[in-house]
């Protein structure tokens, strides 16, 4: 009696578990099952002959509409990229004009300037024969001839001091002609010829370093206070080639003959100059001491050799040269105009370096090796040119596709009206069967 109980609760244990598992097993499937019913619902509906061709006319139009708007989007984007490339071309070439404007109008009369100023000096220092004439005695032509040089030189300081700082790009970052190291070499020559004898001693006879004599050190209050200066002292030197600053100035601006905000400006010729100093007692007043320091350089005690310090009659037209061949090798670093064999200093001084030197002469190097400014018109163009033929050709190509498209759209519902007529034609023969 007890192992048929013990047999009974076994049969009812088993059947219990074996409908827990089927019962987990289905609801394990359930979903999939769904998921295959849902599948075969759409491939029955997309079987559907009426519904096949609305739904590929409606994926064609979303696809064509979808490429239009990508190809529409990297097309302005190629318009964007090319108005940025040619808006920066056009800024280039704006600079490289100013650029090369600045250049015309400054550094290349003023390298003219400076190399016949130095061309005369050393001749004067070294007592050619063309300083004499028949006679014997000083050739009146070869002194207003160096006159005349000097006087040109200032001309063209003058425009640099009165217009330069006035032009835009004269004072941009990067352009040669608006760093300050053209500025300190124009003041070191200003200073030479017009210091007084006593502070080109200051400056110039010392045992430390000296600076640069267009970036002199000023000397702080305290210093000023304790200082005594040597011009105190009565300075017995036979001085030559002196010329206050206002002088300077003076004799520039009368040399001129352009207005200012000229292109390119230009000093009288010599002829007219002579003319000037013979017949014009307000012009020939600012460059009578020039003219006469002149004649006693040439017909006094000549060059010996000896350095500019200790200070002697030809300390000024030593130091003047120097500064003039550091000019020329500013202005010309690639030895167009002077070659280097003509480059020679007649007693040179030890003095601080240019500031912003190499860099100055590297970016003088690379304007002399860049084309002109209608070369780079020329290439403005040609960018212009080649963007709207980018431009017209994304277009074209563009409305071609779409029309590729359009029509694979239009055969498609043409497939798709056909097999309607023969979807129709069959229901309706089978409706008289």
């Amino acid at each position: 009696m007890m192992s048929a109980r013990v047999r009974l609760q076994d049969h009812s244990l088993f059947d219990t578990r074996c409908r827990h598992l089927m019962h987990r097993h289905t609801a394990r499937h359930r979903p999939l099952r769904s998921d295959l019913r849902v599948c075969s619902g759409i491939l029955q509906y997309l079987k559907d002959p009426t519904i096949s061709p609305i739904l590929t006319s409606t994926l064609i139009a979303a696809g064509t509409v979808s490429f239009n708007l990508v190809a529409g989007l990297v097309t302005e984007k190629k318009r964007a990229d090319l108005t940025l490339e040619v808006e920066q071309q056009r800024t280039f070439a704006k600079a490289q004009q100013e650029l090369q404007s600045l250049t015309a109008r400054y550094r290349g009369p003023l390298l003219e300037a400076v190399v016949d100023l130095e061309n005369r000096i050393w001749h004067l220092a070294n007592a050619t024969s063309e300083w004499q004439n028949s006679e014997g005695d000083v050739a009146e032509e070869e002194v207003m001839y160096t006159l005349f040089n000097l006087a040109q030189f200032l001309g063209f300081v003058e425009v640099v001091r009165r217009e330069g700082p006035r032009e835009d790009a004269f004072l941009q970052a990067g352009n040669p002609q608006g760093s300050d190291t053209l500025a300190t070499l124009v003041e070191g020559l200003r200073f030479v010829m017009s210091a007084a004898s006593g502070n080109l001693v200051d400056w110039g006879d010392v045992s430390e370093t000296r600076d640069h004599p267009g970036s002199r050190t000023r000397r702080s209050g305290e210093d000023l206070i304790e200082w005594t200066p040597i011009q105190q002292y009565q300075l017995k030197v036979d001085d030559q080639l002196r010329v206050p600053r206002g002088a300077q100035r003076a004799i520039g601006a009368t040399m001129l003959i352009t207005p200012s905000g000229s292109d390119r400006h230009y000093t009288m010729d010599f002829a007219v100059f002579c003319d000037k100093y013979t017949n014009d007692a307000s012009f020939a007043h600012w460059l009578k001491q020039p003219h006469d320091d002149i004649i006693n350089l040439a017909t006094g005690a000549t060059w010996k050799g000896q350095g500019p310090f200790p200070m002697g009659r030809w300390s000024r037209v030593l130091l003047l040269q120097q500064l003039l061949i550091d000019a020329v090798d500013l202005l010309d670093p690639t030895f167009v105009r002077v070659p280097k064999a003509r480059r020679t200093r007649l007693m040179p001084v030890q003095y601080g370096p240019l500031p912003a030197l190499s860099e100055y002469q590297r970016k003088l190097r690379r304007l002399a090796r860049s084309s002109t400014f209608g070369e780079y018109s020329s290439i403005l163009s040609d960018v212009s040119k080649w963007s709207r033929s980018v431009s017209s050709i994304d277009e074209a190509q563009l409305e071609a596709m779409r029309r590729q498209n359009n029509g694979r759209s239009g055969t498609s519902k043409g497939n798709g009206a056909r097999r309607d007529a023969s979807h129709s034609k069959a229901a309706l023969e089978s409706r008289r069967d």
